[in-house]
């Protein structure tokens, strides 16, 4: 199947041909349906801590201006989940430590590295050679070696790792900080002046994971100060409320699950730290925080989209000017790419960041009877449109120009087949390339090629949740 490949110049003047995409495509869609086998792997805490995988008897399918560089399969047979990158490498989290990956060469990447460190979720952020990894599971201390607890252990540990990564060879685990329940998700927000803030997203709705220090309705935040100078002393210097967040309902994800229970809390935060704006991804409702003060953010636009049913992650276009949210349908549990599923459902939805006003949304345009919301996506930046690059978890990797939002139009797309399909957490765009963190397959490097990302900016530093440059 073709994509366009002449683009206008122009922002916002793209025609609308999603719709048309999506009849002309589904006929050869319908033959390609994963299969889903009877095993099962671990994923989000609100997913009640399984994921159905994925198996093979499907093809590859993609674009035919897409092209799977490499693949590092994964190191174990823990979940993998997000990326951040900095100078010649990547970081991957997985529940069971993190990968450093060599990609000065990305159509040759290689794994430098490896470090075990026990503690679910994995979530990873990199900041001049610091490494700060999310733990959610209670563990029995803070160190690497240490094993999951019950959350009825009054000793349990869960909150954020830092380690000292400049040396891949020599990976030092230099502080831990406790973060009453635990961190699903974090963000980096530098201050400038030796001075880093992180926000740590987590909430109460695993019954059996909460931790110690958790209580059901959580209803607040962390917010680490970390001296750069003495990256040791981080600790916790303010739990501002989660102000304007209804209470979460996971009846809302229409899958029954008897260990999950109403919360309050936010999933995942992106910050643009030029504007001092923050995107709050926060379960019910998503948010927009003036972060001036970054230990006390303000809520400034409180959206509540109705069709979205779990606020799960968000991106700012790289002007500032609009922010896109993603929703979660079904938990990321229940196949929402059916051909009865509308186009609302599961998908990212644009905002308009100076009024809160609703812009568009876009969803895979295919049907698939598989987890195809999106997940983690972000921006590609320095270039004159919205380009979306979006993991969709067994749908792959999918990329879209949003840059007329109620138009939007996919440029490309990857969905791996055999012998390992597609089950993707994280994908991004970084300095010419698509790097995509699959559940199942370990890292993926991709290759786009369309007149749309030309001339794309490189970024020394990338963190997707951590965006600290304006290309207006």
């Amino acid at each position: 199947m073709g994509v366009a490949t002449a683009l206008p110049l122009a922002r916002r003047e793209w025609p609308a041909v999603n719709r048309l995409r999506r009849l002309t495509t589904v006929a050869l869609l319908v033959a390609a349906v994963l299969v889903i086998p009877a095993t099962a792997n671990a994923h989000d805490p609100e997913d009640g801590g399984t994921h159905p995988p994925t198996g093979g008897g499907a093809p590859d399918l993609h674009s035919a201006n897409m092209t799977l560089l490499e693949n590092l399969p994964k190191v174990d047979t823990a979940t993998q989940s997000d990326l951040a990158f900095e100078g010649n490498y990547a970081y991957a989290g997985t529940f069971s430590g993190f990968r450093v990956i060599d990609i000065s060469n990305p159509a040759a990447a290689q794994q430098v590295a490896f470090k075990p460190c026990n503690g679910g979720q994995g979530d990873v952020s990199v900041y001049n050679g610091l490494l700060f990894v999310s733990v959610d599971t209670p563990q029995s201390k803070p160190e690497c070696d240490s094993v999951n607890t019950p959350a009825t252990n009054p000793a349990a540990w869960e909150g954020v790792r830092i380690f000292d990564v400049r040396d891949p060879a020599n990976i030092k685990h230099i502080a831990s900080v406790r973060t009453d329940c635990g961190s699903h998700t974090h963000t980096l927000a530098p201050a400038g002046k030796g001075s880093l803030f992180v926000y740590v997203s987590s909430y109460a709705v695993t019954t059996t994971s909460m931790g110690p220090n958790c209580q059901q309705f959580h209803g607040k935040i962390s917010v680490i100060h970390v001296p750069l100078q003495n990256p040791a002393n981080a600790q916790v210097v303010s739990t501002p409320p989660t102000t304007g967040v209804t209470v979460f309902d996971p009846a809302r994800l229409e899958f029954a699950n008897p260990a999950l229970q109403p919360t309050t809390g936010c999933h995942d935060i992106t910050v643009l730290t030029p504007l001092n704006l923050a995107a709050a991804a926060c379960l019910s409702v998503g948010q927009i925080w003036d972060i001036s003060d970054r230990a006390h953010p303000k809520v400034l636009h409180t959206l509540t989209t109705p069709q979205v049913q779990a606020w799960h992650s968000a991106q700012f276009t790289w002007d500032g000017k609009r922010v896109t949210f993603g929703d979660e349908a079904g938990g990321g549990v229940i196949p929402r790419c059916r051909a009865e599923d509308p186009p609302t459902k599961g998908a990212v939805w644009t905002y308009d960041v100076a009024s809160g006003a609703e812009l568009g949304h876009y969803k895979l345009p295919r049907f698939e009877n598989s987890v195809c919301t999106m997940h983690n996506f972000s921006y590609v930046p320095g270039i004159d449109r919205d380009i979306l690059v979006s993991a969709a978890y067994t749908g792959g990797t999918t990329v879209a120009d949003l840059t007329d939002p109620a138009s939007p139009v996919e440029i490309g797309f990857y969905r791996a087949g055999d012998p390992i399909a597609a089950n993707t957490w994280s994908t991004y765009w970084h300095n010419g390339f698509i790097y995509a963190n699959d559940i199942n397959r370990g890292l993926d490097v991709f290759a786009l090629d369309h007149p749309a990302v030309a001339g794309a900016a490189s970024l020394q530093r990338d963190n997707p949740q951590t965006q600290e440059r304006l290309f207006p």
